[in-house]
């Protein structure tokens, strides 16, 4: 038994490890490394059983901003209320990442790309609304969001490549808004 014990531990530990390995320490969801790996397995099962697959790439306007004038603290807090708001808006099965500081990827399966930007919109309707208590007085935010569907053949990069422009077409043309990355 004790032969047994040490082992199993360690690969308790080891498991335990690898799923952290995968989770964003402020959000508790998960992180980019997750985000590639998912994105490729998600890509080749949609090509293989031909179903829809689309993206959401979104992030907080002016993010700096918020941090500036209220505090990386609050600016933490800020994040996980937009966190909060996308998962609240999203199904079950759909599966959200930290792609980077404010970044988020929303993969979306068994999704159109009308349904993928009435969630983005959704996103952003609510995002919109939030008031988070800072320190001295609310924060509100907006988010800019692309959305994008994978086509036959294309690949998990090109897909979010899509999604991305479609996400700084919004960015500038005012922020607030979701674009779509028709091909």
């Amino acid at each position: 038994m004790c032969c047994l014990l040490y082992p199993l531990r360690n690969a308790l530990l080891y498991r335990d490890a690898l799923a952290l390995a995968q989770k964003d320490a402020l959000t508790g969801i998960c992180n980019r490394a997750a985000l590639d790996e998912s994105l490729h397995a998600e890509v080749n099962l949609a090509g293989r059983h031909r179903t829809p697959l689309s993206i959401v790439v979104f992030d907080i306007d002016h993010f700096k901003s918020i941090n500036d004038r209220h505090g990386h603290s609050q600016g933490d807090i800020a994040i996980k209320a937009v966190v909060e708001s996308a998962q609240h808006c999203a199904r079950s099965t759909d599966m959200l990442f930290r792609y980077g500081g404010e970044e988020f990827v929303m993969i979306l399966r068994n999704t159109t790309l009308n349904g993928a930007r009435l969630l983005a919109d959704r996103i952003r309707r609510k995002v919109e609304k939030l008031e988070c208590q800072g320190k001295r007085k609310p924060i509100t935010m907006t988010v800019s969001a692309g959305v994008a569907t994978l086509e036959s053949g294309e690949t998990a990069q090109k897909l979010f490549e899509r999604a991305d422009t479609a996400l700084y077409a919004a960015k500038n043309s005012g922020r607030n808004r979701v674009c779509v990355d028709e091909v």
